[in-house]
């Protein structure tokens, strides 16, 4: 029994006659986009828009304590011990545990990204972009790591 055809169906071939063009019929049929990559393009731009609040949050903090016309005199040596300098910069090193979060947020929106590429019958623009953006990001931080690294500072 090699029947070509399903249990129900009359015929093999589909039907000659299409029904009438329905708006609520169509919507169905085209891909939606997939919810993890909005959410990867959605933790990448938000990544971003933290670093730079971050970045600009503690050179304002550190140029509130810290006057910096003054820092090197005219020999060129610093007008403040490293003691001094500690002692009015470290209540702000806390706030540099808020970088390790933005990459937590830049690796869950890559995971994200990732899984929404591998999603089948859904769009995939944003979780491209996601991966892209969260991915680079990464990238750049691993980048710094290493500078630092080479130069010693780390």
């Amino acid at each position: 029994m090699d029947d070509p055809r399903e249990k129900n169906e009359q015929f093999e071939n589909p039907p000659a006659f299409s029904p009438a063009f329905s708006p609520a019929a169509a919507e169905f049929q085209r891909p939606k986009h997939s919810g993890l990559g909005i959410a990867s393009f959605i933790m990448s731009i938000a990544s971003v828009v933290a670093f730079v609040g971050v970045s600009i949050g503690v050179l304002i903090l550190i140029s509130d304590r810290i006057d910096f016309e003054t820092l090197v005199g005219p020999d060129g040596e610093l007008t403040m011990t490293e003691d001094e300098l500690v002692d009015k910069i470290g209540p702000l090193l806390g706030y540099l545990l808020l970088y390790p979060l933005i990459m937590i947020l830049n690796l869950t929106g890559l995971i994200f990204g990732i899984v929404g590429l591998n999603r089948p019958g859904t769009k995939k623009v944003f979780s491209v972009l996601g991966t892209v953006f969260n991915g680079l990001a990464i990238l750049a931080f691993g980048v710094f790591v290493l500078l630092a690294i080479a130069q010693g500072n780390l």
